[in-house]
């Protein structure tokens, strides 16, 4: 069995960031994702590192998508591509390798893996975000076909893809829904992008809609079990964009560290720092290795195959995001407390590591709730 070495890819990663993406300043202000950094990221062998050798991939884990997803987001100093490259990467890895059928993987995954395809994930709706009780996507058989009718909005690398995995009803029963996902490539007959919500954050990864109207494709283009792809493909991604998130951030935090520390060293001259100052710095500056730790554990736990660890990775995922809510407190406080000039680039880092806290906030709330009243019912 071949030993991955993280060392190297971290090494490869690095320098990519440094060398295509930390040098294009407005990266955190445009809106549209640029084509040539998106077909340099596939060129260079990132879309491939989780998908298998026999598909044309690098044979890489959940331990090497949480590596260089940090190694992006802290090199490269941009979340926004990093977040993109990540929803690509899972939705190969998660869904056509994991869900897929022979014939799916060996026509899409090479693909994949070269960036030739970008594959998106359509689940929320207008006015229903992903909840399961409002979404009212359809699909009817029809022989051997199905027909979709419905409207997807928030899909992260809509504008990028030409795939879209699109989760709709196929049956209903006294009021509970049965949910089947579905391959549709953007030039379907019946898809028609739309602008779809707007977002002020995580730039460029770039958002769109799409409006299916008896949009037609052939019944084999099903992915993964009838009927039941809400807990085969919605809530498994979830779970895995939660527990690899703190890797994002970790790189995040001390790319913003950088940036901070050089705001304070104008503040404080060329002599000695104030205590205060420094031991402000140290606290922030342990942060992001704990929520590396916290990551790599829970691609350590995705890694095992085990059934028995969603408990655990909401655990890792809450407590990184209790931990990022302090740091985002305490940066906050220390630019105050030294009137720090934020530059351009701070105030974007700083502003996307904050809303990225706001990401299915009432969902991780209600998480929250239920962990504390399994404690209360224990007394």
């Amino acid at each position: 069995m071949t030993v991955f070495d993280y060392s190297a890819l971290r090494a490869e990663v690095e320098n990519f960031a440094r060398t295509e993406v930390a040098v294009r300043p407005d990266l955190g202000l445009r809106d549209d994702f640029p084509a040539d950094l998106w077909q340099a990221m596939g060129q260079s062998g990132l879309m491939a590192i989780a998908i298998p050798p026999e598909y044309g991939g690098r044979g890489g884990d959940y331990r090497a998508l949480a590596l260089t997803l940090e190694t992006l987001a802290d090199a490269g100093g941009c979340q926004g591509v990093a977040i993109s490259w990540m929803s690509h990467a899972l939705n190969a890895r998660l869904h056509i390798l994991g869900q897929g059928t022979a014939a799916q993987k060996a026509h899409y995954l090479p693909g994949l893996a070269t960036g030739q395809h970008t594959v998106c994930m359509a689940i929320s709706e207008p006015g229903a975000g992903a909840h399961p009780k409002k979404l009212s996507t359809r699909a009817e058989m029809a022989g051997d076909d199905v027909i979709l009718n419905g409207e997807k909005t928030f899909l992260t690398n809509g504008p990028l893809a030409d795939l879209f995995l699109v989760l709709a009803i196929t049956d209903e029963v006294a009021g509970r829904r049965a949910f089947t996902s579905f391959i549709v490539p953007r030039d379907s007959a019946g898809l028609e992008l739309t602008a779809g919500m707007k977002v002020d954050f995580l730039h460029p990864s770039p958002h769109c809609g799409i409006k299916l109207t008896n949009c037609r494709i052939p019944a084999s283009n099903r992915l993964g079990p009838l009927g039941d792809a809400f807990n085969a493909i919605s809530l498994p991604m979830r779970r895995v964009e939660d527990a690899l998130a703190a890797a994002k951030t970790a790189g995040a935090m001390r790319h913003r560290l950088r940036l901070l520390c050089m705001a304070a060293a104008q503040v404080s001259g060329p002599g000695a720092a104030p205590a205060e100052m420094t031991a402000s710095l140290g606290r922030l500056a342990a942060m992001p290795d704990g929520l590396s730790a916290m990551a790599w554990r829970a691609a350590d736990l995705l890694d095992s195959g085990h059934d028995d660890i969603d408990e655990t990775l909401s655990s890792l995922a809450a407590a990184a995001r209790e931990n990022t809510r302090w740091v985002e407190r305490e940066v906050e406080a220390f630019i105050n407390t030294w009137d720090i000039k934020v530059s351009t680039t701070l105030s974007i880092a700083n502003r996307d590591l904050v809303k990225s806290l706001g990401i299915a906030a009432s969902a991780r709330d209600l998480q929250a709730q239920k962990r504390g009243q399994a404690l209360l019912a224990a007394y």
